[in-house]
């Protein structure tokens, strides 16, 4: 007996004259491992985003986390032979901060977090579509809503940018707010990635007659990327 002829004669190898073929099944419980893999590595860095957040503003050094005490007396002053005050603290570029530096609107803050949890339920809803067999009319628009969800939360966090009532330099808190808005676009923008691609292979019937796997898998990281992108939303506004 040939290797080819062992190869049909036992599904999934060797088949076509050469190679390793999986079953959909083994193919999807390998991709739901990778899947898994990448979600617990993104969750590393996620989870030291947390850290970094709530030990700058723990340590508050030199009240640097939103210059709330950078306005302190100086030995000179306390002595009698200085002014009153010395402030203590400067930006990046060595101006002075002298005030408590303003917080992000907590509107927008929120809002960009609702429109990706909105945005990972149409993918949800999408895929218990395609689990109960519904056709390519059932499942593409529902894709098709999560696209626009996203790209709704992409816009909005680009327009806050804009709007931030502080920069980058002034203070731990305003530097690691932007990264944490950093970090949303460039999660958002690989669910955008995804999700136009699932919204596409749906949309030629790709995920009709069961075939439900890449939705599935698609799923699992759009509910993640919606749920740490949630989790930093609430730190941003309950802990200021």
């Amino acid at each position: 007996m040939s290797v080819t002829d062992h190869g049909h004669e036992h599904t999934g190898y060797f088949e076509g004259g050469g190679g390793y073929h999986d079953t959909p099944q083994e193919k999807h419980r390998k991709e739901h491992v990778a899947v898994w893999l990448f979600i617990f590595g993104d969750a590393v860095f996620f989870m030291l985003e947390l850290f970094f957040w709530f030990y700058l503003r723990a340590n508050n050094t030199a009240g640097m986390w939103r210059g709330a005490d950078c306005t302190a007396q100086s030995p000179q002053s306390i002595a009698g032979g200085g002014p009153t005050a010395t402030n203590i603290c400067t930006d990046g570029l060595g101006n002075p901060i002298t005030h408590e530096i303003a917080t992000a609107a907590p509107l927008h803050t929120l809002a960009i977090a609702a429109l990706i949890i909105i945005a990972a339920a149409f993918v949800w809803f999408a895929e218990v579509q395609a689990r109960q067999g519904g056709t390519r009319k059932g499942v593409t628009p529902l894709l098709g809503l999560g696209v626009v969800f996203v790209v709704a939360a992409i816009v909005w966090q680009i327009v806050q940018f804009q709007i931030l009532p502080f920069t980058t330099i002034q203070g731990a808190y305003a530097s690691t707010f932007e990264f944490y808005m950093g970090s949303n676009i460039a999660h958002f923008l690989l669910a955008l990635t995804v999700g136009f691609g699932l919204f596409n292979r749906s949309r030629i019937g790709k995920y009709e007659d069961g075939r439900w796997f890449q939705v599935h898998l698609s799923r699992i990281f759009f509910v993640w990327v919606a749920f740490s992108s949630a989790v930093l939303a609430l730190v941003t506004v309950l802990f200021a």
